[in-house]
Protein backbone atom coordinates (compact mmCIF):
# COMPACT_ATOMS: atom_id res chain seq x y z
CA UNK A 1 0.00 0.00 0.00
CA UNK A 2 2.79 2.40 0.90
CA UNK A 3 4.03 1.91 -2.57
CA UNK A 4 0.64 2.23 -4.23
CA UNK A 5 0.44 5.53 -2.49
CA UNK A 6 4.02 6.81 -2.79
CA UNK A 7 3.22 6.68 -6.60
CA UNK A 8 -0.05 8.54 -6.91
CA UNK A 9 2.46 11.18 -4.81
CA UNK A 10 5.01 11.18 -7.45
CA UNK A 11 2.88 11.52 -9.83
CA UNK A 12 1.81 14.88 -8.75
CA UNK A 13 5.29 16.46 -9.42
CA UNK A 14 6.34 19.31 -7.36
CA UNK A 15 3.79 21.67 -7.61
CA UNK A 16 2.25 23.12 -4.59
CA UNK A 17 -0.28 20.78 -3.07
CA UNK A 18 -4.00 22.25 -3.22
CA UNK A 19 -7.15 20.44 -2.11
CA UNK A 20 -7.97 19.28 -6.04
CA UNK A 21 -4.63 17.79 -5.84
CA UNK A 22 -4.81 16.12 -2.57
CA UNK A 23 -8.47 14.70 -3.84
CA UNK A 24 -6.33 12.84 -6.45
CA UNK A 25 -4.56 10.99 -3.81
CA UNK A 26 -7.64 8.16 -3.87
CA UNK A 27 -5.17 5.13 -2.77
CA UNK A 28 -3.96 7.70 0.07
CA UNK A 29 -7.60 8.50 1.18
CA UNK A 30 -8.62 4.78 1.20
CA UNK A 31 -5.46 3.81 3.51
CA UNK A 32 -5.83 6.75 5.39
CA UNK A 33 -10.21 5.68 6.11
CA UNK A 34 -9.09 2.36 6.63
CA UNK A 35 -6.18 3.24 9.22
CA UNK A 36 -9.46 5.41 11.29
CA UNK A 37 -11.92 2.09 10.72
CA UNK A 38 -9.29 0.02 12.54
CA UNK A 39 -8.13 2.44 15.10
CA UNK A 40 -10.39 5.10 15.62
CA UNK A 41 -8.71 8.42 17.03
CA UNK A 42 -11.72 8.89 19.78
CA UNK A 43 -12.77 5.31 20.72
CA UNK A 44 -15.00 5.93 23.79
CA UNK A 45 -17.41 8.99 24.03
CA UNK A 46 -19.21 10.09 26.59
CA UNK A 47 -22.87 11.78 27.13
CA UNK A 48 -25.84 12.09 30.10
CA UNK A 49 -29.31 11.21 29.58
CA UNK A 50 -31.24 14.59 29.49
CA UNK A 51 -34.86 12.47 30.08
CA UNK A 52 -35.61 9.04 31.05
CA UNK A 53 -34.71 6.52 28.12
CA UNK A 54 -35.64 3.01 27.32
CA UNK A 55 -31.94 1.52 25.07
CA UNK A 56 -33.34 -2.21 23.88
CA UNK A 57 -35.51 -2.60 26.76
CA UNK A 58 -33.05 -0.76 29.32
CA UNK A 59 -34.05 1.85 31.67
CA UNK A 60 -32.10 4.78 31.89
CA UNK A 61 -33.15 7.27 34.41
CA UNK A 62 -32.50 10.77 33.17
CA UNK A 63 -28.69 12.44 34.10
CA UNK A 64 -27.29 9.02 34.12
CA UNK A 65 -23.80 8.88 32.52
CA UNK A 66 -23.49 6.64 28.93
CA UNK A 67 -20.13 5.65 28.01
CA UNK A 68 -20.13 4.61 23.72
CA UNK A 69 -17.79 3.06 21.77
CA UNK A 70 -19.27 4.01 18.31
CA UNK A 71 -16.13 2.27 16.91
CA UNK A 72 -17.43 -0.91 17.66
CA UNK A 73 -19.25 -0.43 14.40
CA UNK A 74 -16.12 -0.70 12.17
CA UNK A 75 -15.90 -4.49 13.34
CA UNK A 76 -19.93 -5.31 12.16
CA UNK A 77 -19.55 -8.30 9.61
CA UNK A 78 -22.71 -7.54 8.21
CA UNK A 79 -21.32 -4.22 6.90
CA UNK A 80 -18.07 -4.92 6.82
CA UNK A 81 -16.02 -7.22 4.69
CA UNK A 82 -13.57 -9.85 6.87
CA UNK A 83 -13.25 -6.55 9.51
CA UNK A 84 -10.32 -7.76 11.34
CA UNK A 85 -7.85 -7.18 8.18
CA UNK A 86 -6.51 -4.28 6.47
CA UNK A 87 -8.04 -3.89 3.37
CA UNK A 88 -8.29 -0.05 2.25
CA UNK A 89 -10.31 -1.30 -1.46
CA UNK A 90 -13.38 -1.50 0.84
CA UNK A 91 -13.50 2.23 0.68
CA UNK A 92 -13.29 2.09 -2.99
CA UNK A 93 -15.56 3.09 -5.60
CA UNK A 94 -16.65 -0.32 -6.59
CA UNK A 95 -17.06 -1.49 -2.57
CA UNK A 96 -18.11 1.59 -0.12
CA UNK A 97 -18.70 -0.54 2.90
CA UNK A 98 -18.51 2.57 4.53
CA UNK A 99 -22.33 3.59 2.82
CA UNK A 100 -23.83 -0.05 3.54
CA UNK A 101 -24.97 1.86 7.16
CA UNK A 102 -25.09 5.46 7.71
CA UNK A 103 -23.38 4.79 11.33
CA UNK A 104 -20.73 2.26 9.91
CA UNK A 105 -18.12 4.10 9.37
CA UNK A 106 -17.84 6.82 12.18
CA UNK A 107 -14.28 7.68 13.32
CA UNK A 108 -15.08 11.40 13.89
CA UNK A 109 -18.37 11.15 15.22
CA UNK A 110 -21.99 11.26 13.39
CA UNK A 111 -24.84 12.87 12.76
CA UNK A 112 -25.29 16.40 14.57
CA UNK A 113 -22.10 15.51 16.86
CA UNK A 114 -19.72 14.73 13.94
CA UNK A 115 -16.65 16.20 14.47
CA UNK A 116 -16.18 19.63 13.09
CA UNK A 117 -12.59 19.24 12.37
CA UNK A 118 -12.82 15.94 10.25
CA UNK A 119 -12.09 17.72 6.87
CA UNK A 120 -9.37 19.60 8.21
CA UNK A 121 -7.71 16.95 9.90
CA UNK A 122 -8.00 14.96 6.72
CA UNK A 123 -6.09 17.15 4.73
CA UNK A 124 -3.26 17.71 7.26
CA UNK A 125 -2.69 13.89 7.48
CA UNK A 126 -3.20 13.79 4.03
CA UNK A 127 -0.28 16.37 3.27
CA UNK A 128 2.05 15.14 5.52
CA UNK A 129 1.72 11.63 4.68
CA UNK A 130 2.07 12.65 1.08
CA UNK A 131 5.53 14.73 1.70
CA UNK A 132 6.46 11.22 3.88
CA UNK A 133 5.48 9.71 0.76
CA UNK A 134 8.00 11.34 -1.36
CA UNK A 135 10.58 11.65 0.40
CA UNK A 136 11.01 8.49 2.50
CA UNK A 137 10.31 4.84 2.88
CA UNK A 138 9.20 3.95 6.22
CA UNK A 139 9.00 0.43 7.98
CA UNK A 140 9.03 -1.70 11.20
CA UNK A 141 10.39 -3.90 11.86
CA UNK A 142 9.30 -7.62 10.67
CA UNK A 143 6.86 -9.60 12.87
CA UNK A 144 6.02 -6.34 15.53
CA UNK A 145 2.92 -6.17 16.76
CA UNK A 146 1.80 -3.11 18.16
CA UNK A 147 0.53 -2.72 21.70
CA UNK A 148 -1.87 0.21 22.23
CA UNK A 149 -2.20 2.14 25.33
CA UNK A 150 -6.07 3.79 25.46
CA UNK A 151 -5.50 5.22 28.86
CA UNK A 152 -7.29 8.37 26.79
CA UNK A 153 -6.33 8.28 23.55
CA UNK A 154 -4.90 5.48 21.66
CA UNK A 155 -1.31 5.82 21.57
CA UNK A 156 1.49 2.98 20.76
CA UNK A 157 2.76 1.82 24.05
CA UNK A 158 6.18 1.19 23.19
CA UNK A 159 7.21 4.27 21.23
CA UNK A 160 6.25 2.39 17.74
CA UNK A 161 9.78 1.24 16.30
CA UNK A 162 9.36 2.83 12.81
CA UNK A 163 12.80 2.55 10.65
CA UNK A 164 12.56 6.12 8.31
CA UNK A 165 14.88 5.72 5.26
CA UNK A 166 15.35 8.28 2.48
CA UNK A 167 14.58 7.68 -0.94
Amino acid sequence: WQDRARQESLALGDAPLDIDALDNLDTLDRVIKEALRLLAPVPLVMRKTVTDTDILGHYLPADTLVALAPAINHYVPEYWTDPDTFDPDRFAPHRREDHSHRFAWLPFGGGVHKCIGMHFGTLEVKTILHEMLRTTHWTIPHGYHIRWDNTSLPVPSDGLPIHLNPL
